[in-house]
């Protein structure tokens, strides 16, 4: 029972924290995979992005696209710098030169994805192997290891692929068949060279019905019976009128059945119609929009929950059926037929987030950058079997007489607690119900716990001994010392930072000794590694104790140089820039320690059989003193807001908020208009104003669709594509909204 959900949850969770092996996490459903998910990103000690290929999907996982993610093209991947193209092609067709050519990930991101060390996608059915492939392309190259499955990323991959499969087009097919033997993720070129492990959570927590369980698994093996198919046509009733019996829910394989059987049902209520709507706050596309925008109820409509209750009371839960009963302005009271108490329904905050690097802690971070509120109910006479994913029913009506992919009927079917809520619209057929067969072969490859266990310990070590090495590898210190001495690049009547360019130079040269030490440390590793002796952790573990109290010292004294260095010129007219550049030289060195220490724990961790989670990291050192260093600087920018200096942007901004147009804000401030636009392009960009706010929908779809086929061209080049109708205004907002 829930012994054997944790035995498998605790072995996933420790090869994610002590391993660096990519994994399958799948499960059939109703397995707890979301649960899972939830409790590794909470306590990894790693810098963790939670991903999925959906906007939808990614709200729902609590993360972000693949897409905006890694600012990837739309179009087909072709992992073939040298493929011929067709004149007759409809699709946009990306190889790994042109794909790393129009990617335009600024600085901050791309120190983000080097800092990266877990990578989380959810819904992982949905995604293609050629977009895995491009992913694996564009990590390759940021974090220059060409040779490395994504770049050294571990890959937590999550899902069942009994559920929605890739949407890959006959056009786009006739290319990757040349390259690919399938479509799904796992026919990606990286799997073929890291294979990940496959790790299937058991228990199923949905239904308890052994003789329903037994049907289930038969189907979704493709072991199905004659026997199988009787008994589910046992439930045929085709004169049912799921209508007039309340907590029934009509899944269809189709949105316009759904929503005609809803419209119709709604307008046979007699009474008044309320219209609630959600509450939209900063950026939160409306693709992404986890439930309709406008809800419309009446007393006696049936509604599902679409959410659990996050109060803790367990008034209901996500797929729970009941009918409203008491409507007001601003109340919703709905009843349920299980004589469960009534629940008063309170709204609900989906978050729309990005990922950032925290420059003081080297951490990567969240931020929510928009939320949708609203009432966590939809109609529920029917809905589709697409967007039953991940609910329970207790009675169910099926209509799956027009199923389009394999593993359609399987998810309609496994939404139900038993066979005893079940109705069939029609008869199964005794053909054609079979899932995909390269699907039943992939995840046949589940490595039992034993063998998972018997593993884990060889991987851990590998990791371990990785990590060692890394954290000796002085080459991001160097080439973030070189770039800083080559920035010193002006004439000193031009830059006052100029006069210090040789205490740069002698800053440089002093660090230079301890990378060719660290570099000698660091085939010591290697050969300590390699020769691999009885008591191996044991003596990596001192070694690298003793390293470390032969750097520490040399690493914090350069430190205190550059702070010397900064404290010395703090006041100085005209090297405020500077000073900035002072703080992410000396981040250098903080960045270096802290992988040193962080390299030493885990050697620990491994020695004593423990899991490193992000408890663990609180005993390192550095962590104190990083936390304190980020306390002084927001203490600092406290003191600082007291008189603020307002720029001339936030000036616009706030104008912009108080409901001006920007005609207004130019005539009131004495600007010209593109000069309005400007500032308010920055918001954009930051996500604090939607673009389609200031500009129509049309043109903003007709500017992107124009830059996405001519690879970002230039201003000039827009406007004469765009016309008179289209300003430059219009255009700047745009690809201030594209540059996210």
């Amino acid at each position: 029972m829930a012994t054997e959900y944790n035995h498998i949850a605790e072995l996933t969770k420790r090869y994610i924290n002590n391993t660096n092996r990519c994994i399958f996490l799948t499960g059939k459903a109703g397995t707890g995979k979301t649960t899972l998910l939830r409790e590794i990103t909470a306590n990894t000690h790693k810098n963790t992005i939670v991903a999925a290929p959906t906007g939808i999907a990614a709200i729902n996982a609590g993360g972000v696209t693949l897409h905006s993610l890694f600012q990837l093209p739309y179009g087909t991947f072709i992992p073939d710098n040298n493929i011929r193209f067709s004149n007759e092609t409809s699709t946009q067709i990306n190889t790994p030169k042109s794909l790393l050519s129009k990617i335009k990930l600024h600085q901050v991101k791309r120190n983000m994805l080097k800092e990266l060390e877990l990578l989380i996608i959810d819904e992982v059915s949905m995604l293609r192997s050629d977009l895995l492939d491009a992913i694996d392309a564009i990590l390759r190259s940021v974090r220059r290891q060409r040779d490395i499955a994504f770049g050294g990323v571990q890959v937590l991959f999550i899902g069942d692929l009994l559920q929605l499969p890739p949407v890959v087009k006959e056009d786009e097919w006739r290319y990757l068949s040349n390259y690919y033997n399938g479509y799904y993720f796992f026919h990606s070129l990286a799997l073929k060279q890291q294979a990940p492990i496959v790790i299937q959570l058991e228990k199923i927590y949905r239904q308890s019905d052994a003789q329903f369980v037994n049907l289930l698994n038969n189907l979704r093996d493709n072991k199905f019976t004659k026997a199988d198919v009787d008994l589910l046509n046992k439930c045929y009733q085709p004169d049912f009128d799921h209508l007039s019996d309340k907590g029934n829910v009509f899944l269809t394989t189709h949105n316009y059945k759904a929503d005609d059987i809803n419209r119709r049902a709604l307008g046979e209520l007699p009474g008044k119609s309320f219209v609630f709507k959600a509450q939209i706050s900063g950026d939160f596309n409306e693709f992404t929009y986890p439930i309709e925008e406008k809800l419309v109820l009446k007393k006696g409509a049936q509604v599902m929950f679409v959410k659990n209750d996050y109060s803790g009371e367990q008034r209901y839960f996500n797929g729970k059926i009941g009918t409203v009963n008491t409507l007001k302005d601003d109340f919703i009271e709905v009843t349920f037929q299980d004589g469960s108490p009534s629940a008063i329904v309170e709204t609900y905050s989906w978050e729309n987030k990005r990922f950032s690097l925290n420059a003081e802690t080297g951490e990567i971070e969240e931020k929510v950058i928009g939320t949708f509120t609203h009432y966590p109910i939809k109609l529920a006479w029917a809905i589709t079997v697409h967007k039953s994913q991940g609910l329970t029913f207790d009675k169910a009506v099926i209509d799956v007489s027009q199923a389009f992919a394999p593993g359609q009927i399987y998810v309609a079917l496994s939404r139900l607690t038993s066979l005893e809520g079940l109705t069939l619209t029609a008869a199964l057929p005794t053909q054609g119900l079979a899932c995909d067969q390269q699907v039943t072969e992939f995840t046949s490859h589940v490595q039992p716990a034993d063998t998972l266990t018997n593993e884990l310990e060889k991987a851990t070590i590998q990791y371990v001994s990785e990590m060692a090495m890394d954290a000796f590898d002085f080459a991001w210190l160097n080439s973030g010392l070189a770039f800083h001495v080559d920035s010193y690049d002006k004439d000193e009547k031009r830059s006052g930072k100029q006069q210090y360019n040789q205490w740069a130079e002698d800053l440089l040269q002093e660090f230079l000794p301890l990378r060719k030490v660290g570099d000698q440390f660091k085939l010591q590793i290697r050969k300590i590694v390699f020769e691999n002796k009885t008591g191996m952790l044991e003596h990596l573990y001192k070694r690298v104790g003793d390293a470390k109290t032969y750097f520490e010292p040399q690493l914090m004294a350069l430190s205190k140089k550059v702070k010397e260095h900064a404290e010395d010129l703090k006041g100085t007219k005209g090297l405020k820039k500077y000073l900035k550049e002072l703080d992410e030289v000396d981040r250098l060195f903080t960045r270096q320690l802290q992988h040193i220490f962080k390299a030493e724990i885990l050697l620990k961790s491994a020695i004593e059989k423990k899991e490193v989670n992000k408890e663990s990291l609180k005993d390192m050192p550095l962590f104190e003193s990083t936390q304190s260093r980020t306390k002084r600087s927001s203490t600092k920018q406290s003191k600082e807001t007291k008189t603020p200096k307002i720029s001339t942007k936030e000036i616009t901004y706030t104008l912009y908020k108080d409901g001006k147009t920007i005609k207004e804000i130019s005539e009131e401030r004495g600007l010209t208009e593109s000069t309005i636009e400007t500032h308010l392009a920055h918001y954009v960009q930051i996500g604090d104003i939607d673009v389609f706010d200031l500009v129509s929908d049309k043109v903003v779809k007709k500017i992107v669709k124009y830059c996405k086929e001519n690879d970002m061209p230039l201003l000039n080049e827009i406007k004469h594509a765009m016309g008179s109708k289209v300003t430059y205004g219009d255009i700047k907002l745009v690809l201030a909204h594209l540059s996210q």
